[in-house]
């Protein structure tokens, strides 16, 4: 009886986990317009691959939907993209959304971040590079690459100079 009732237990912990999944992945939600209404991201493949891009063949492409239609779609280009719910980093009222993406070929990755405003998506951060040394980045390391401090928005980046990759807080410069 012991046994069923902490796999019970586990189970239910496990469910209550899911909500903070929806943060990242190739499905997300968080409060795009800042109404407050739950709004899905779904990262969507609008062109086949054709052949190896490196030998003259055609990358996939894919591009950012969103459930509500007053959310423009973000043209996401090649290649494979995980959505990351970054919260209000901008103190708009609304979540922002980062889209890193696989690199066409090789280790670095890229990550840019938009915030919804007047109609449009609009960058927040621009897109910076994030080499991998071909290892996967976990969900967790991925949430905290693009933050809020103090009033001000900073991302990690990688210190190539450091045989370690040692990570260097970067400050946004906003246009």
């Amino acid at each position: 009886m012991k046994l069923i009732l902490t796999l019970m237990t586990f189970g239910v912990f496990t469910f209550a986990q899911t909500s903070t999944e929806k943060k990242i992945g190739t499905k997300i939600e968080g409060t795009f317009l800042g109404n407050g209404k739950k709004i899905i991201a779904t990262v969507i493949k609008t062109k086949e691959t054709k052949g190896n891009p490196i030998e003259d063949g055609t990358p996939a492409e894919y591009k950012i939907r969103f459930s509500d239609k007053k959310l423009k779609p973000i043209k996401a280009g090649c290649c494979e993209t995980i959505l990351i719910n970054e919260g209000d980093l901008n103190n708009d009222g609304k979540d922002d959304i980062s889209i890193y993406q696989a690199p066409m070929n090789g280790c670095t990755y890229a990550m840019t971040t938009y915030s919804f405003s007047n109609g449009n998506w609009k960058k927040t951060v621009d897109t910076f590079l994030i080499p991998t040394g071909c290892e996967t980045i976990t969900n967790e390391n991925l949430q905290k690459m693009i933050f809020r401090e103090n009033n001000q928005i900073y991302y990690l980046e990688k210190d190539l100079s450091d045989e370690n990759r040692k990570l260097i807080k970067k400050k946004v410069n906003f246009k």
